[in-house]
This record gives structure tokens, sequence and C-alpha cells, in this order.
């Protein structure tokens, strides 16, 4: 896609701008559907472009050279030097040292960790009791993600850490596309105090692991173990901080979409029963009275398609942000140097041209033969390119296996009546939480 003509946006940038701070997803929708595929704001010498066609989308997520990720400063100071926060050459060279952390076999063979930790945390529910659903995937999928990549029990410690995340996660509340200032963050407010407090504790909490590890012989194939046996062999290896850095950031970003992704997939699972019910006639069909394993993930397609469908109504990530660090062209749209570039899963992930009817929840959109007939980046709930996330492998094998674990002997309902609110923060949380009203299958 060429873009010829200017960009057009809305005449009133800072009534956008309210608008925005009121309603960010509802107003990025709306925004997308009235201005198209580019939509431009412009307060003085600052410029904002939401880019919502898949060619522009491509242009942006593969040009690693003239745009930057930008990440929250709170997250940037808190994460140090980690994958999510580093920069061109030293993040193609973090990337390449971690990469084989991640391979397909790697994953595969952490399977069994997986449903073990979930079988753990199923083992606790009782029939008829009512769980609130997005504090129960946070803290499986933390248990989950400190035992497969770290191996440690965090178990007896996930609600204490759940509630220290959400307290440094509120750091990333979307306000508007305006940067906040530093000279803001210099104020003793006690927002800050909070978060100052909360980073302290998560922190300490990772550095005792770190600590503890090193007494070791550090001969286990997890990420922390293997990053500590690259600084002891290698000069110009991970430093101290260095792991430290990837740790927090592998800890905290790593367990909160999958969590978040889960959480949505069990809420539209409720609310569409025959979806439900193909899911659990492949979960029985496949498994029978086994546990799933690693290897169950690709017979498991219609699990996988649930999962798919469900980021695409609530992508985890539903914003994706870029820094401008020359004068650039993106497919002929003119980028001057110091604006934003924003990329929205949501909104790509609900435009009609794509996904028809995209209101409606229908994993049959993600059969080989469906999925071959849309443009790639019409969904990218990974983003894409040089920072595409590494996880994302990972993310998708412990959703598989935890959905299809806990439907074995699981069904849930949303209680009735609960009000249902998206809470854009660093993902796109459920405001007043997720009550489910757990029912053991026969």
């Amino acid at each position: 896609m060429l873009v010829t003509a200017k960009p057009l946006g809305p005449k009133n940038p800072w009534l956008a701008y309210a608008a925005l701070y009121r309603d960010p997803l509802g107003y990025l929708i709306r925004a997308a559907r009235k201005h198209g595929d580019v939509v431009h704001l412009k307060i003085g010498r600052k410029s904002d472009f939401l880019l919502n066609h898949p060619d522009l989308v491509r242009a942006a997520l593969l040009d690693h050279e003239n745009l930057r990720r930008c990440v929250n400063r709170p997250l940037r100071w808190l994460f140090g030097t980690g994958l999510l926060t580093c920069r061109s050459e030293r993040h193609k060279q973090q990337r390449a040292l971690l990469q084989p952390m991640f391979s397909r076999e790697r994953i595969v063979s952490l399977g069994d960790v997986m449903v073990a930790q979930t079988m753990r945390w199923a083992n606790r529910w009782r029939d008829g009791a009512t769980v609130d659903m997005a504090e129960e995937m946070m803290e499986l999928a933390m248990s989950i993600t400190a035992k497969a990549l770290f191996n440690v029990d965090l178990s007896c410690k996930s609600a204490e850490l759940r509630n220290t995340l959400a307290t440094l996660l509120q750091a990333t509340r979307f306000k508007n596309l305006i940067v906040t200032s530093k000279q803001f963050e210099k104020l003793s407010l006690p927002f800050h105090r909070r978060f100052a407090r909360a980073a302290e504790k998560l922190d300490s909490e990772i550095c005792a692991m770190i600590a503890e590890r090193k007494k070791g012989a550090c001969d286990d194939p997890d990420l922390l173990s293997t990053m500590l046996r690259l600084r002891r062999q290698s000069r110009i290896g991970l430093t101290d901080q260095q792991i430290r850095d990837q740790i927090l950031t592998f800890f905290t970003v790593g367990h909160e979409t999958t969590a978040t992704g889960m959480m949505w997939t069990w809420y539209l699972l409720s609310e569409n029963r025959e979806v439900a019910k193909r899911l659990y006639s492949e979960v029985d069909h496949v498994l029978g009275d086994r546990l799933p394993s690693g290897r169950d993930c690709d017979r498991l397609r219609y699990t996988r398609m649930v999962f798919a469908e469900s980021m695409r109504l609530y992508p985890p990530i539903w914003m994706m942000t870029r820094r401008a660090v020359r004068d650039m062209k993106i497919n002929g749209l003119v980028i001057r140097n110091g604006s934003y570039v924003h990329l929205s899963p949501f909104v790509m992930h609900r435009d009609p041209r794509y996904f028809p009817d995209p209101e409606r929840f229908d994993p049959d959109r993600w059969t080989p033969e469906a999925a071959a007939t849309r443009p790639k980046f019409s969904y990218f709930p990974f983003g894409g390119g040089p920072l595409q996330c590494i996880g994302e492998g990972f993310a998708w094998t412990q959703a598989i296996l935890v959905i299809s674990t806990l439907a074995r002997g699981w069904q849930m309902r949303v209680v009735p009546g609960h009000r249902i609110e998206l809470d854009p923060h660093i993902t796109l949380r459920s405001r007043y939480g997720m009550p489910m009203i757990l029912e053991r299958r026969k």
C-alpha cells in the first residue's frame, strides 16, 4: 500500500486527546473508522500517527533502524537493559544469546512442567466455588513462568507477587499519547512512592533468586542457570546486572500477556457454549483419560483456534508504539524525526475488511484455509519483525496446555450480572476482574 494523500485526523487535536484519555479503545476504533488507514494528530511539533493497514503495520514493524520501540518510562527504569528495553546492536546481541533457550524443542520439553503446575492449581478448586479468573490465571502463569524458565517454585508467594506486580503495572495505565514528563515523575506523590516500594520488593525477590542459584553448580538447562553459566564461562558474557534485568523482564512480562489472554478465553467460552462444547469434545478425543504433553499441541487444533480468536478480540498487547529517530517514509507516508507511530492490534483485529462481523467470536476464522485469505499483518498479537516477542512459542504452548488441562475436568461460567469493562494497562485487563463459578465436568 502506497500512501499518496495527506493523512487525515481530527480538526481539534486537544479534544481528541481528551477523548483518548476518557476512552482510549473506543476512541481509537472510531478514529480509524472515520479517518481511514492513517490517523494524524498534531499539537505544536508533536505528531502521532495511528496506522490501520496491514502493509503499513508490516513496514513499521520491520523497520528497526528508523523506528525505535517506546517503553513506558517507569518500566524502562525497572527493567534496565533487559530484552524489552535495550536497543539497536545490544538488542540484537542479547536476542541471539537468548534465542536457543526458546527453541521449539526446548519449549516442547517444558510441557510437562506447565501441565504439572496447572494440575497443582486445579487440585485446589472446588465444585460450585466462585473464583476471580483474572487472579487465578495471573498466579498460575506466574508459577509456570518461574518453574519452567527459572526452575523456582513461587506458588506459595504467587498472591503476594501478583499484588506487587499489579502496583507496578498501574504505572502503564494508558492516559493519552502525550509522554509523561520527567519533571512530573520526580514529584513525591503517593502513586510514585507505591511504585518505588513495589519495585524494590520485586527487585529484592529476583536478586535473592539469582544469589541462591549462584551458590549451586548451575547445571540445569533453565534460563537462569544458563545465563549464570554464560557469565562464568565468558569474559564478554552477561554481567550480573544484565542477568538481573533479563530475569526481571521475563518474569514480569512473560506471564502477564499469557495470563490475560487465558482469562479472556475462559470468558468467551462461558459466553459461547457451542464453541465450548467443541473444545471439550476435542480435548476428550485427543487426550482421553491422560494429561496433555507438549507434543499434543499440534493435535489440539481447535484449542489453538479458540485461543487465537480470543487474542483477536482481546489482544493482551493492545497498543505498540515506535518513535522516529530521523526523518523517514513508510510506504510514501512522511514521518518526521521525533514523531510517534502507533500500531493497535485491538483496532486492526476488529477491522471488518479482514474479519467480517468482527465482534463475533468465531474460532473457525483460524482454519488454515480461512487464515490464508488474510494479509499477514492484519493479525499481530505478538508484534513482528526484529522486535517480535521472543517468547511467542512459549506463550502458545502454555496457553494450549493450560486450557486443555483445565478443560479435562472443569467448565466455568461468569457470575450472572457481572459487569465487563475493558481496562487498558500494559495488557488489556478486565476492570472489575472476572469472577466465575467453577463446575466440575461430569
